[in-house]
Order: C-alpha cells, then sequence, then structure tokens
C-alpha cells in the first residue's frame, strides 16, 4: 500500500455532548489524506442520530451503525473498512489538535523501520484544556529499550490512544484480537507489535484527553478479567515463553486484583468463572484460596 491515507476510526458509545467535537476535529486536520469512519456501537443517549444528522449535512467520512459489540469488535470492524497506509482509533469524548495526524504520519514515513508510533497527549479538565501531560519520563523511554516488552507486561504502558500504525501490519497480526476482549487493547496490542517488529515515540502531545464520568478510558467494570485473560494469553504463547516468570508473576497479581473487586459484592457470573483459574496459582499465594472460598 504506497498511499498516504491514515485512516481514523471512532467508536462511538452515549458521548451525544462530545462526539460531533471529535468527527471534526478529525475533519479539520492540516494532513489532507484522511479517511475517517465513525462506527456508533449501540449508542442509547442520542448519539447515533445526532451522528446521522451530521453526516447527512456535511459528508466527508463513513458512518455505520449497529448493535452494542464493544470496542474491541469496533475496532476490528473500523480495520476492515480502513483503506490507509496507516492506522489510529481516536475515542468519541476526546478529541486531536489540527496537526496530530501530520505529526505521527510524517514520523512513520521518516522512519521506515517502524511499525507503530505512540505519543503523548494534553489533559481537559472540566472543558479547560491544560498543559498538564500523561506521560511521565519512564513511560517517555519505554520504547528507546532493545526489548520494552517486559516493562509492558509490568504495567509501564504508552497511552494507546496516541498510537499510530501501519495498516498492514495491524492485518498481518491479525487485527484486535475480539475473541478474548471486549474492551482492553492497552497491553496485548503493544506487546504484539513489539514482537513484529519496531515501536517509536514521539514526544509530543497529539490529543486531548477529557476527563469526566463517563469517559472511553474509564470502561473498567470488565477490566480486571480482561486483564487476567490477557496474562493467561500471554502464558499459552510460545513466542512469549522467555518472560514466562514475569508473565505468571503478573497473572497472580491480576488474580488478586480481581478477587479483591468480587469479594466487594461487584462482578458478573463470567467474572467469577474468570477468577476460578485463580486455582493454579494458590501454592504461590494463600490470599487466592481464602478469595476463592469466599466468593459466591
Amino acid at each position: 500500500m504506497s498511499n498516504q491515507t491514515v485512516s481514523v476510526v471512532i467508536p462511538s458509545y452515549n458521548h451525544h455532548r462530545y462526539v460531533l467535537q471529535a468527527i471534526e476535529s478529525v475533519l479539520a486536520q492540516t494532513w489532507s489524506q484522511v479517511d475517517l469512519i465513525v462506527i456508533d456501537d449501540g449508542s442509547s443517549d442520542g448519539s447515533a442520530e445526532l451522528i446521522q444528522t451530521f453526516w447527512e449535512e456535511r459528508g466527508g467520512f463513513t458512518y455505520l451503525r449497529r448493535e452494542n459489540r464493544g470496542l474491541i469488535q469496533t475496532l476490528n470492524q473500523g480495520l476492515e473498512l480502513a483503506k490507509g497506509q496507516y492506522f489510529c482509533e481516536l475515542a468519541s469524548d476526546d478529541y486531536l489538535p489540527v496537526d496530530s495526524l501530520e505529526k505521527r504520519a510524517t514520523f512513520l514515513n521518516n522512519h521506515q523501520d517502524c511499525v507503530a508510533v505512540f505519543a503523548d497527549g494534553y489533559m481537559v479538565w472540566d472543558e479547560r484544556e491544560t498543559s498538564d501531560r500523561f506521560l511521565d519520563e519512564k513511560r517517555r523511554r519505554l520504547f528507546d529499550q532493545k526489548d520494552p516488552i517486559p516493562d509492558l507486561l509490568r504495567g509501564t504502558l504508552p497511552v494507546f490512544a496516541t498510537g499510530m500504525f501501519l495498516t498492514s501490519t495491524l492485518k498481518e497480526i491479525g487485527g484486535f484480537d475480539c475473541e478474548t476482549f471486549r474492551y482492553y487493547e492497552d497491553l496485548e496490542m503493544p506487546v504484539r507489535l513489539c514482537q513484529k517488529g519496531k515501536v517509536g515515540f514521539l514526544d509530543e502531545p497529539v490529543f486531548f484527553r477529557r476527563d469526566h464520568e463517563t469517559n472511553t478510558s474509564r470502561v473498567t467494570r470488565h477490566i480486571r478479567a480482561e486483564k487476567v485473560r490477557c496474562f493467561d494469553k500471554f502464558a499459552k504463547d510460545p513466542s512469549l515463553y522467555s518472560y514466562r516468570t514475569l508473565i505468571s508473576h503478573c497473572l497472580r497479581r491480576h488474580y488478586l486484583s480481581l478477587g479483591r473487586y468480587l469479594h466487594q459484592g461487584h462482578g458478573t457470573a463470567q467474572e467469577k468463572e474468570v477468577f476460578r483459574g485463580a486455582w493454579n496459582f494458590v501454592w504461590r499465594d494463600p490470599r487466592l484460596v481464602w478469595y476463592l472460598l469466599n466468593i459466591k
């Protein structure tokens, strides 16, 4: 694929107040070759109708509506539709500075050995843009290492929403894993990308993250179980065998986190079923036995 188009997927879900700003921020980019795909994932707050009206009046992007399937399936559908050489996502409650795509696409154009680039972002508090940045020094230097996977496994993660990826690479590695995950892309995809090739870092803010009660990134109810599934998947992956001790340690830690959450009276039957896998780790941490015996 030789075109310089950037495909941007906006998974929209119940952000009636914010979604048009997200869309308009992509349409206003200084990078002229933009393939914008907006997918409403079963919103119930009028977002879908609002986007429909805007699309009919303005056009300039692809728009789909469907029943709710979760973030990961939405991203995969966007990837299937993507026409660009590069691919990125934007949450429907966040928005981009005008040069966001230009900065990231230029980086990838100038670093042909990279399969992806991550960057930094600004915080928006109560509708007020700030100069507050996301990343500390450790996360800024994550991809300077020869092998960033150990730090990724320990929880030093890039801001996934800042990522821009080679579309061809995402498709080569099978896209986003919607069989295992519904919401959680933050760790599994960066690890797979690092296995595939070099990942770069651009020390520039490339998006505005809005802090509010219905943040896309705050959809945490199922994240604890999905983190367990993620490390369980890693533990079974022969290509990650050299990291097996660290993966086992992290998996036990995430089982404990899930156990505490379930013991507080939260969780679903499906999440409790995931937690039963903790029996494989009780010999390493007796606290897991207590949670397993006391969670009904």
